[in-house]
C-alpha cells in the first residue's frame, strides 16, 4: 500500500477559469505566429513578383482571347439589361422621387431602382445556366467575372439610394449636387477595380501562381484602392462633406483593409464578409431612417407621425437584429471561435428566436407609446383653450407614469424570455428583483402613496393647470403639475409644493356654472300633448348627445304648459359647465333644430334662442345682463 498517496490524497482538479485563460493564450500565441509567418513569407515574394506576373501571362496566353470574348460578351449582355431597365423606369423613380412623404418616395423609389437589379440577375443567371454551366472553355473566369458584374451592378443601385443624385431632399450624405454625382462616379469605379482584381486574383491562382505572390497582389491591391478611397473622401468633404463623417467614413475604409489583409493571410474571410454585410446594412437602415425622420418632421398630422414612428422602430429593430447575427456568426463563431462550430445549429435557432422576441418587444412598445399618446394628447377638433390645458395636464403627469410603467413591464418580461431562450437559468434574476422590489417599496412608501395619489387625482379630474383652487384651506392658482407633487402659486405669491399623497380636499374656483335657457317658438299653437312631447323629445336629444352629456349639471326644467299659451315659447333650462359654455351653444342649437325639422313643427323666424347666464344664489339671472352671452 502506498503511504504516500494515502496520505496526500487525490491531487485537486485544476481550475477551470485558469485552464481557460490559459488555452487563450496558447491560441492567441498560434494566431499571432501563424500571421507572422505569413506576413513574411508574402513579403519574401516581393522580389520575384514580376516573373511570376510575366509567366502567369504567358501561360494563360492562348486561352485568354477566347476567355475575355466569352466573359466580355455575357457580362455585357447583363449589363446591357441593366441599363436598358433603368432608362425604362427613368420616368417612375422620378416620379417617386417627388412623393411628398420622404420616406414613401425613397420606398418606392428604392423598389423601381431594384427592378433593373432583378432582370439583370435573372438574365446573368440564364447566361450562367445555359452558356457556363458546361465550363466550355476549361476556365471559371467567364463564370466569375459575370457574378462580379451582377454584384457591382448591386453596389451600384446601393450607391445610388446613397448618394440620390438629382434628389437632394432623400441624398443620405450631405453633398451638394457636384459631390454626389463625382462621389457616385468614382465609388462606381473604385468598386469595378476591386471585382475585376478578385476575378484575376482567382485566375491567377488557377494557372499556377504561387499563394505568396497572390497575397501580395491581393494587399497591393488593396493598398491603391484604399488611396483612392481615401482621395475621394478628401474630395467630398470640399462638397459638402462634414468632418464627422469623413473620419468615421476613413476608419470604416482602414478597418475593412485591415479585415482584407487578414483575410488573404491567415485564410480567413469571415471577419471581412461580416464587416461588409454590417455596413451595408448599417447604411441601408440609415437611409430609411433619415427618411422616416424627415417624414415625421414634415408631417403635421398627429396620427401620421405616430404611424411613421411605429414604422421606424420597426426599421430600427430589424436592422439591430441583422447587425447582431452578423457580428455572432462571423465573430464569435468563424474567427474568435468563442462559440464551437458544431455547437452552432443548435446556438443559431436559440439567437434567431431570441432576436426574435426583442424586435417584437421593440415593436410592442413603439405601439404602446403611440397608443398612450393618441388617448392622452389633445385631440384636433378640440378648439377650448380649457379643454386644451385639461388635457396638457394629463398628459404632463398621466402619460409619463403610464409609459413608463409599461415600458418597464414589457422590457423585463421579454427579456427573462430570451434569458430563458437562451438557455440562462431566470429563477435566481425573478428572485432577485423581487427581494429588491420589496426593499424599494418598504423604503419609498411616501413615494409610492404621492404617485399613485396623483395618478388618481389626475382621474377624477380634480384639478387643471391655470385653475384657481384651495387645497386644504391653501388659495392659490396651479402653476406646475409634476410626478409626484404639485406647485401652487399662493395670492401672496409664494410658491407652494404640495405632494399628491397629502392632498385631502380640493376645492376649484374656476369652475363655475351658468345657467342655459332655450327657448323655442314656434309659429302657429299646439295642444298641451303636443307640448309636453316636443319638450321631452329635445330634452331627452341633448341628454343623449355624448358631448353633453359630462356637461350639462342636474336636471332640465321643462316650462309648464300654461306658459306656452300666453307666450307662445317653449323653454328648456339647466346648468352647463362653464369650460364647454362657448362650444356648447351651436351644438345645442343645431341639434334642437333637428328635433323641430324631424317632429313637423312649423318654427317661427329665429325660431331657437339660446342664451347663458351667469348663475347666482341670489336671485335669479336677468334678461338683458351684461354677462350674458347669446346665440341668434
Amino acid at each position: 500500500m502506498d503511504v504516500s498517496a494515502t496520505a496526500t490524497g487525490p491531487s485537486p482538479a485544476p481550475d477551470q477559469s485558469v485552464v481557460n485563460v490559459a488555452d487563450w493564450i496558447v491560441s492567441a500565441e498560434q494566431v499571432v505566429d501563424r500571421l507572422e509567418t505569413a506576413l513574411v513569407d508574402t513579403a519574401l515574394a516581393l522580389p520575384h513578383l514580376d516573373r511570376e506576373l510575366l509567366w502567369a501571362g504567358t501561360v494563360s496566353m492562348t486561352s485568354a482571347p477566347r476567355v475575355l470574348a466569352l466573359s466580355l460578351g455575357a457580362g455585357g449582355v447583363v449589363m446591357l439589361i441593366f441599363l436598358l431597365s433603368s432608362y425604362g423606369l427613368r420616368g417612375r423613380r422620378e416620379a417617386a422621387a417627388r412623393e411628398r412623404v420622404p420616406f414613401l418616395a425613397v420606398l418606392k423609389r428604392t423598389a423601381w431602382s431594384l427592378v433593373p437589379l432583378l432582370a439583370a440577375i435573372a438574365v446573368g443567371r440564364a447566361i450562367a445556366v445555359r452558356l457556363l454551366s458546361a465550363d466550355p472553355l476549361g476556365d471559371g473566369f467567364a463564370r466569375e467575372f459575370l457574378v462580379s458584374v451582377i454584384y457591382w451592378l448591386s453596389a451600384i443601385t446601393f450607391l445610388c439610394i446613397v448618394f440620390s443624385p438629382r434628389t437632394p431632399q432623400l441624398r443620405l450624405l450631405p453633398l451638394d449636387e457636384s459631390g454626389a454625382e463625382k462621389g457616385l462616379r468614382r465609388s462606381a469605379v473604385i468598386l469595378a477595380c476591386g471585382y475585376l482584381m478578385v476575378c484575376l486574383l482567382a485566375a491567377a491562382a488557377r494557372v499556377g501562381m504561387p499563394p505568396n505572390s497572390v497575397r501580395l497582389l491581393a494587399i497591393l491591391g488593396a493598398f491603391a484602392m484604399t488611396a483612392a478611397a481615401l482621395r475621394l473622401l478628401h474630395l467630398l468633404r470640399r462638397h459638402g462633406l462634414t468632418p464627422l463623417l469623413q473620419m468615421v467614413a476613413a476608419w470604416m475604409i482602414l478597418l475593412v483593409l485591415g479585415l482584407w489583409i487578414w483575410g488573404w493571410l491567415m485564410q480567413q474571410f469571415d471577419l471581412y464578409q461580416g464587416i461588409k454585410g454590417t455596413t451595408i446594412a448599417l447604411m441601408l437602415t440609415l437611409a430609411f431612417d433619415r427618411s422616416i425622420a424627415l417624414s415625421i418632421q414634415l408631417s403635421r398630422k398627429p396620427e401620421v407621425m405616430r404611424r411613421l414612428f411605429v414604422v421606424r422602430v420597426v426599421i430600427d429593430a430589424l436592422a439591430a437584429a441583422v447587425i447582431l447575427r452578423l457580428i455572432v456568426e462571423y465573430w464569435l463563431v468563424g474567427t474568435l471561435a468563442v462559440i464551437p462550430q458544431q455547437d452552432w445549429p443548435q446556438y443559431s435557432r436559440q439567437i434567431n428566436f431570441s432576436l426574435l422576441v426583442l424586435v417584437l418587444a421593440a415593436v410592442l412598445a413603439a405601439v404602446t407609446h403611440a397608443w398612450v399618446e393618441s388617448r392622452m394628447m389633445p385631440k384636433e377638433a378640440l378648439t377650448s383653450l380649457e379643454d386644451a390645458e385639461l388635457h396638457l395636464a394629463r398628459m404632463t403627469t398621466v402619460l409619463p407614469i403610464l409609459r413608463v410603467v409599461l415600458l418597464g413591464l414589457i422590457g423585463s418580461i421579454f427579456s427573462l424570455v430570451t434569458l430563458s431562450v437562451l438557455g440562462v437559468d431566470t429563477t435566481p434574476i425573478i428572485a432577485g428583483a423581487g427581494i429588491l422590489g420589496l426593499a424599494i417599496s418598504l423604503g419609498s412608501q411616501a413615494l409610492v402613496k404621492d404617485v399613485i395619489s396623483g395618478i388618481f387625482w389626475m382621474l377624477d379630474d380634480a384639478f387643471r393647470l391655470g385653475e384657481e383652487i384651495e387645497i386644504d384651506s391653501t388659495p392659490g392658482r396651479v402653476e406646475q403639475i409634476l410626478i409626484r407633487s404639485l406647485r401652487l402659486r399662493g395670492l401672496d405669491d409664494r410658491l407652494h409644493t404640495i405632494p399628491y399623497g397629502q392632498i385631502e380636499t380640493v376645492v376649484s374656483r374656476s369652475r363655475g356654472l351658468v345657467l342655459a335657457r332655450v327657448s323655442l317658438r314656434l309659429e302657429s299653437d299646439t295642444d298641451a300633448v303636443g307640448h309636453a312631447r316636443l319638450m321631452r323629445l329635445a330634452a331627452s336629444t341633448l341628454r343623449s348627445e355624448t358631448r353633453l352629456q359630462a356637461d350639462i349639471v342636474g336636471k332640465i326644467a321643462i316650462s309648464p304648459p300654461e306658459a306656452h299659451l300666453q307666450t307662445r315659447e317653449l323653454v328648456l333650462s339647466f346648468n352647463l359647465a362653464r369650460a364647454a359654455a362657448v362650444t356648447a351653444l351651436p351644438l345645442i342649437r343645431s341639434l334642437l333644430l333637428e328635433v323641430l325639422e324631424a317632429s313637423g313643427f312649423d318654427l317661427a323666424p329665429d325660431g331657437v334662442h339660446v342664451s347663458l347666464a351667469e348663475r347666482r344664489a341670489t336671485a335669479a339671472p336677468v334678461a338683458g345682463t351684461l354677462d350674458e352671452v347669446q346665440t341668434p
